[in-house]
C-alpha cells in the first residue's frame, strides 16, 4: 500500500487480509488507508463457543484503533 500512495494519491484503501490486532495500527498510520478489517475481532472459535464477552472485549479494543 505504501507503493500506491504516490501514483494513486486520491485512492483510499480498506485492507482486510493479514490484518491483526498487532499490525492494525501500522496500516492505519498509512495516509492512503482509511480503515482496516480483521477477523481477530470475532474469531470463529469464540463465536462457536458462544464467548460473547470475549468478542465484546476484542471489539472494544479494536474500537480504540482510530485513524
Amino acid at each position: 500500500l505504501k507503493a500506491f500512495a504516490s501514483p494513486l494519491a486520491d485512492v483510499k484503501f480498506c485492507p482486510t487480509g493479514g490484518i491483526t490486532a498487532r499490525n492494525a495500527a501500522d496500516y492505519l498510520s498509512l495516509p492512503n488507508v482509511i480503515c482496516v478489517g480483521g477477523s481477530w475481532v470475532a474469531p470463529d472459535d469464540l463465536i462457536k463457543a458462544g464467548k460473547w464477552d470475549e468478542i465484546e472485549a476484542l471489539a472494544r479494543e479494536a474500537s480504540k484503533l482510530k485513524k
